[in-house]
């Protein structure tokens, strides 16, 4: 057994050896090289001078309103995609013929198949004066503004993110035992509590994970909230933009983006813990 087991170990470095290494030099040392970043100081045409100092860290209270719309809009939207996205998922793997089941996967996912950016400036046309608000007016309702507001972004996010909250929710109703409902129902159990005690909890991992999924790319969109919020709601990555590409000031952006990265790290794991905990009980209480 144990002159089989280090030839078994060399195979399995050897296997890992590649994806260690892309994962090293593709994710570990571009963090890396951003941390090291956060402690220098912009040159004088801008980039990045050598040195130590705290005094990005400091001046982050200047970007304070970017890391409170993120905060606030970010999870804000995780939430509405997932309340939109649940009972579309639930229809398609619950209530749905198999025989149109594909067709209207591929509909939902239809979306994708051309730009965000192109999308976005959709969506610009329909919130802007010459679109909701004109037809608004013409049944009496004036003075309504959707354009450049906290609501046209949510609603560019939960149009532009919901694919990637009905996917995972849906592959999990999908895998659901329907015996099991199918029993609670012979057992007397009403609709509601069958979903609630069986349905819902089945369901929790494709939750997560679609949540998780929103949520991590909200964090750093950019995109939405400049084109439906124009420039009154900023984001974090919409900061980073203007740091980076604008201002140039790469220590300064290297400390936002830091800081973010040890957000998303805490939030994220903080979520997993509770969910794990969630899930856990749930266990026990079946037991």
């Amino acid at each position: 057994m144990r002159a089989d087991s280090k030839p078994n170990r060399w195979l399995t470095a050897a296997l890992l050896a590649p994806t260690s290494l892309w994962f090293l030099f593709m994710l570990i040392f571009p963090l890396i090289v951003i941390l090291i970043f956060s402690f220098g100081e912009r040159a004088a045409v801008g980039g990045y001078a050598g040195g130590f100092t705290l005094e990005q860290y400091a001046n982050l209270p200047s970007r304070l309103k970017a890391f409170q719309n993120t905060m606030i809009i970010a999870p804000a939207g995780t939430l509405i995609s997932l309340l939109v996205a649940y009972p579309l998922a639930y229809y398609l793997a619950l209530r749905v013929d198999r025989r149109y089941k594909l067709l209207l996967l591929v509909l939902v996912i239809v979306p994708f198949w051309t730009s965000l950016l192109v999308r976005t400036y959709a969506w610009i046309f329909i919130l802007g004066g010459r679109g909701i608000p004109t037809l608004l007016e013409l049944i009496g309702i004036e003075g309504v503004r959707l354009i450049n507001t906290p609501g046209a972004v949510l609603i560019g996010i939960v149009y532009g993110y919901l694919p990637l909250m009905v996917f995972p929710i849906f592959v999990s109703l999908e895998k659901l035992d329907k015996t099991l409902l199918e029993a609670s129902s012979d057992l007397g159990g009403s609709p509601f509590k069958t979903f609630r005690q069986i349905t819902l909890p089945l369901s929790m991992p494709g939750i997560a994970t679609g949540c998780m999924l929103v949520f991590i790319l909200l964090m750093g969109e950019f995109l939405i909230p400049a084109f439906l919020g124009g420039g009154k709601v900023y984001f974090i990555g919409n900061a980073l933009v203007d740091l980076f590409l604008q201002s140039r000031n790469w220590p300064f952006g290297a400390a936002v983006s830091v800081t973010l990265v040890a957000i998303m790290l805490i939030t994220v794991s903080l979520y997993m813990r509770m969910t794990m905990r969630s899930k856990t009980g749930r266990d026990e209480s079946l037991m």
